[in-house]
């Protein structure tokens, strides 16, 4: 099943991550705008916020975290050193019963893999800073430990994850298993491996997509050779819609490939380009081949709709999953229209708010992030509000707000009451037929 209208709760990757993780907004934490930073304090995840993992170890699953991380490690202020073991919490704190990947970015400072709570392969806990790391100019931190090479992380990853599978089929073949598979591709910098380079046709970008794309028929495979595909749940999304200003990108859109299509703007922004991601669902015997939905959905309701699935009932809001709505009821040909999210609230990265309800969309405008103005003085740069018919311009192209100032009020007064209540879904009733 493809899924025509599926966001994200942000238009940058850490809170989507975040959300995914706790089925809760990350604005509700201490993430109010921007990603995760090397010196943010460690692990985004709150103490007592009860996690995807955490639920599905408690009905007997297996889990593993492999790929990009960025949600911290620890709690400790001003956390640089990744050799400073134990990263204590981190992903097996969480729910997970095994973790190998990349903390932050393909670019970021800490150029190896961390496997469990330690740097993999860590010899010493020398540190020895080089280079310039590819965003902020900070010295890479030189680990006693392999270095990884970023046009191999695709691979290194694939394999990690196939073996990951074997291992647990042939150890456990009567236990369920859930892999959260989170490739670096297509984050900059954009780096293909030397399998796929100059073979797309729409430059590296092009060749990077196909690293993913070859990422994901490696899952599969390593799935189908363990006798367990036609069993298990695939699904295929993103963290936020694509990039469109680095350099390979403008490449690959003069070289014909379209970047988000017809969406306004791209990752960052508050436009749909930032926000409407793709979103597949594979299940055979379950879900229709070749079917297509229609419904807004929401990548922090994979928590609420995997409960669904497995428990047969959504855990009260207050115990988890806050934001997080049931979609099984669409999977599996059943549409409950009592069920579906009534509204969706999503941020930008400077913290910029929208909510979306039937065909509506509001920007209220006001960035959470302040910016240094004069003499020190925090100052912020702020939107004129913005309201649009997704229905009638899915552009974003004519701004409604003058034309309907009741609808503006209605949304605004919405957002206004979500932000300040527990959960979005404390308002709806979870009760099944």
């Amino acid at each position: 099943m493809r899924f025509t209208d599926a966001n994200t709760p942000c238009s940058v990757c850490t809170p989507t991550r975040y959300a995914l993780l706790t089925g809760r907004y990350a604005w509700r934490g201490r993430l109010k705008y921007g990603v995760l930073n090397q010196r943010d304090g460690g692990m985004l995840i709150e103490k007592g916020i009860f996690t995807l993992p955490a639920y599905l170890k408690q009905k007997g699953y297996t889990t593993a975290h492999i790929g990009k991380w960025h949600l911290g490690y620890t709690y400790q202020d001003d956390f640089t050193n990744y050799a400073s073991a134990p990263l204590e919490p981190g992903p097996r704190a969480i729910g997970f019963d095994y973790h190998f990947g990349i903390p932050n970015n393909l670019g970021s400072a800490a150029k190896v893999y961390i496997e469990n709570e330690t740097i993999w392969g860590l010899r010493s806990t020398m540190v020895s800073p080089y280079g310039k790391s590819y965003y902020s100019g900070e010295p890479y931190h030189g680990y006693n430990a392999p270095q990884r090479v970023t046009k191999n992380v695709a691979s290194d990853l694939n394999k990690r994850a196939r073996e990951w599978i074997f291992k647990t089929v042939r150890e456990k073949p009567d236990n369920p298993f859930f892999l959260y598979f989170a490739p670096a591709a297509i984050h900059n910098p954009v780096s293909p491996s030397e399998e796929f380079r100059g073979t797309s046709g729409c430059g590296a970008y092009g060749d990077f997509i196909q690293d993913l794309d070859n990422s994901v028929g490696e899952i599969l495979d390593a799935l189908a050779y363990s006798g367990v595909l036609d069993d298990t749940i695939v699904i295929f999304s993103s963290d936020n819609g694509g990039s469109i200003g680095y350099r390979e990108e403008r490449q690959a859109r003069a070289m014909g490939f379209i970047n988000n299509g017809i969406f306004r703007e791209d990752k960052r922004t508050i436009w749909e380009g930032g926000l409407r991601v793709p979103f597949m669902v594979r299940w055979p015997g379950h879900i229709k081949a070749g079917s297509v939905s229609d419904r807004m959905i929401n990548v922090v309701d994979i928590f609420a709709a995997l409960q669904d699935l497995i428990g047969g009932e959504v855990l009260p809001p207050q115990e988890a999953g806050a934001d997080s709505f049931s979609f099984f009821d669409e999977l599996v040909g059943k549409r409950n229209e009592d069920l579906a999210r009534p509204h969706m609230v999503a941020n930008n990265m400077e913290g910029v708010m929208a909510i979306r309800m039937g065909p509506w969309k509001y920007i209220e405008g006001v960035p959470a992030k302040p910016l240094e103005g004069k003499f020190g003085k925090a100052v912020q740069r702020q939107m004129n509000p913005q309201l649009y018919n997704l229905e009638e311009d899915i552009q974003e192209s004519i701004n409604r707000i003058k034309d309907y100032p009741e609808i503006h009020e209605s949304l605004q007064a919405a957002l206004d009451e979500i932000r300040s209540a527990r959960s979005e879904r404390a308002s709806v009733s979870r009760e099944r037929e």
